[in-house]
């Protein structure tokens, strides 16, 4: 792991391939959605995209947690801010960016208009409840991409500094007194003790 322009490039490239990955399992299984939700698809595919983006904020979020732990390991000498995963966010939604201003690019006639929107649409699946939350207009598309470097600088700032979800829910012990309540509860269970 080195500090090389082109190695946070690629870093930062990590979280172009998640938004990926979602949208291509938005798109595979979008099909079923639209079967379960024939009479109303908008509803349908609302709660699915809330789905695949919690889906797409859980990689971008663990990749930049273990991007940011690896780095500042003191044998790699690196000395990263903890802002960094910000920068990676910002370099991965950059390309996604310039994919959606095509959209703008690229010309048709008025009665394709509608199937021009359509596209822009899917691909903004995993945000497009966010997008449809602000408005209906077609930069609102554009504007839900700063979504992914908060979401990336999250992710880094919890591997910087240790944060670790799961860790925290356990300190709880939560689950400890729920087995209480369910032990005692199962007659079972309390003879063995």
């Amino acid at each position: 792991m080195d500090n090389k322009v082109w190695s946070q490039i690629k870093r930062g490239l990590k979280i172009t391939v998640d938004y990926f990955i979602a949208l291509i399992i938005f798109g595979v299984f979008s099909s079923v959605v639209l079967t379960l939700f024939k009479n109303s698809l908008e509803t349908g595919i609302l709660v699915f995209s809330v789905i695949i983006f919690l889906f797409m904020t859980v990689m971008m979020y663990t990749d930049m947690r273990d991007t940011a732990f690896r780095e500042k390991r003191p044998q790699y000498n690196i000395n990263p801010p903890p802002y960094k995963g910000f920068m990676y966010g910002i370099i991965g939604a950059l390309p996604i960016l310039l994919v959606q201003l095509v959209y703008y690019l690229v010309s048709v006639p008025e009665e394709l208009l509608v199937f021009k929107r359509r596209v822009l649409q899917a691909f903004t699946a995993p945000l497009y409840w966010i997008a449809r939350m602000i408005t209906h207009d077609e930069w609102a598309y554009h504007a839900v991409l700063v979504i992914i470097p908060v979401i990336a600088g999250l992710g880094y700032l919890a591997g910087f500094y240790d944060f670790y979800i799961v860790k925290r829910i356990k300190k709880l012990k939560i689950f400890e007194k729920l087995t209480k309540i369910k032990d005692k509860n199962n007659p079972r269970a309390a003879g063995k003790k």
